[in-house]
């Protein structure tokens, strides 16, 4: 079972390194696999402003998440494994390893108070405070917590909820 999702894994992503060495630099806008992600402005929770643009050259991972969902606070262990392990890294179209953690809360406190005992303080936090109704969550057809592994290109590499799918392809991408 593991090596048929490891070699599912490396479809996937030898279908977007395919997809991404086309002559066609031009790379529609969409929310598939290998399409250019869609660019949004808005201010992390501190205040700062926020340009997904600004992170290009970077591997972003997405993270859309919140504090209330039980799956998404064990997960966020996870991501500071990824987080800690290729934040350095040097990626196939991307250096370092950013995590735009996006949150579907809709009050503050416990948005705080999550990202305080999860020990995610070094992502940039973006949350609208209007659930699954925000912007971004619209723009990205969000309605559950899910990642989104963004390239240095800003093509999306793929999307899932779990985050060995996500360690594999970062993995892949770090040894080409």
């Amino acid at each position: 079972m593991k090596q048929l999702k490891l070699i599912l894994a490396t479809v996937t992503v030898g279908l977007f390194f395919l997809s991404s060495i086309s002559d066609n630099q031009d790379a529609i806008v969409g929310l598939e696999a290998g399409n250019k992600a869609p660019e949004f402005q808005t201010q992390l929770i501190d205040g700062t402003p926020f340009n997904l643009k600004d992170l290009e050259g970077k591997m972003v991972l997405l993270n859309f998440w919140a504090s209330y969902d039980a799956q998404s606070r064990m997960n966020n262990y996870h991501l500071n494994q990824l987080y800690s392990q290729y934040k350095q890294a040097s990626f196939y179209k991307g250096e370092e390893f950013v995590v735009v953690s996006i949150s579907l809360d809709r009050f503050k406190a416990p948005l705080n108070l999550a990202i305080e005992q999860d020990e995610t303080m070094e992502f940039m936090h973006i949350c609208e405070f209007m659930g699954a109704n925000s912007s971004i969550s619209k723009m990205y057809n969000i309605n559950q917590p899910v990642n989104i592994l963004i390239d240095g290109e800003g093509r999306i590499i793929n999307s899932d909820v779990k985050y060995s799918t996500i360690e594999k392809s970062l993995a892949f991408l770090a040894s080409i």
